[in-house]
């Protein structure tokens, strides 16, 4: 009798650690939206899928979408009150353009364009790689502009949404105190802290900035990240709650990842299985 009771305890307990023992976490979802490369053909719109969590991906469709201006550079990808949305640039990084581009989905596949924002900076020469970003209830564009008056001059503005249906924009508002001369601005905010993702085109660096003030005013340069030939930073958080950040290895080409528990520290870069992938952005499907 002591025996069996014995062997019932042991039983009671490891169920008992089997009801508490959380489950493991579901990889993440993801639709990743890229183009493929500077040739005229790759300058359109292809998406990708995972389902381990953003280290590799498979073809979700080839679009087929360009635009009206027939090139596509740059997607940054939104899911946003039910239907999906990029905004990318418009002509190749050779060719000058005054305006950014927004289209909407509601499967993936079939994309409409609604909507063509000016820079409204004077003597623009390129308007380069928006990226959305997200605030409660409102929605924002990070744009990267530069004008035809000076050389080395690239900086980000913030064009904000005045409607849902993301057709009409607010003019720009400078992002003040993140230095002269980057590109490819990607932000999220922690807490009371907006974290800055954004590559220096003189170094050729990706550099970490921070400010506890608003969007627009008092960023702090934190430092640089790996090492230099990487661009357009993008990131997305996890299931898990970690952040993953994608960067573009320009320089021979792919796409690489880290992830940070929080923003700050960051793993070692790792390649992506994405064949073909360029600078894009990931979302939750």
């Amino acid at each position: 009798m002591k025996a069996l009771r014995s062997v019932l305890v042991a039983l009671a307990v490891l169920a008992g650690a089997l009801v508490g023992a959380a489950p493991a976490s579901a990889a993440t979802a993801l639709v990743y939206a890229t183009f493929k490369g500077d040739a005229a053909a790759d300058e359109e719109l292809w998406l990708y899928q995972s389902t381990n969590g953003g280290t590799s991906y498979s073809v979700l469709a080839d679009t087929n979408f360009r635009g009206p201006t027939g090139v596509l550079r740059d997607p940054s990808i939104l899911k946003y009150n039910g239907r999906y949305y990029i905004a990318y640039t418009v002509q190749s990084w050779t060719t000058s353009s005054t305006y950014f581009n927004i289209a909407s989905s509601t499967n993936l596949t079939t994309w409409t364009n609604i909507a063509s924002v000016a820079s409204g900076i004077a003597s623009t020469k390129y308007t380069w790689a928006p990226e959305f970003y997200v605030e409660g209830s409102s929605v924002k564009l990070i744009v990267s502009v530069a004008a035809s008056t000076c050389s080395n001059c690239f900086r980000p503005y913030v064009y904000t949404a005045q409607n849902t249906a993301l057709t009409s924009w607010s003019g720009p508002a400078q992002m003040w105190g993140l230095g002269t001369n980057h590109i490819d601005t990607f932000v999220v905010k922690s807490g009371s802290t907006w974290h800055a993702f954004t590559k220096n085109e003189t170094t050729k660096y990706i550099e970490h900035w921070t400010t506890t003030a608003n969007l627009t005013e008092g960023w702090v340069n934190r430092g640089t990240l790996w090492a230099s030939g990487y661009e357009g930073p993008s990131l997305v958080r996890l299931d898990d709650g970690r952040y993953r950040i994608y960067v573009d290895k320009y320089t021979n080409g792919g796409i690489w990842t880290a992830t940070s528990s929080d923003l700050n520290t960051w793993t070692g870069l790792s390649a992506v299985t994405c064949a073909g992938c360029r600078h894009g952005t990931a979302t939750a499907k």
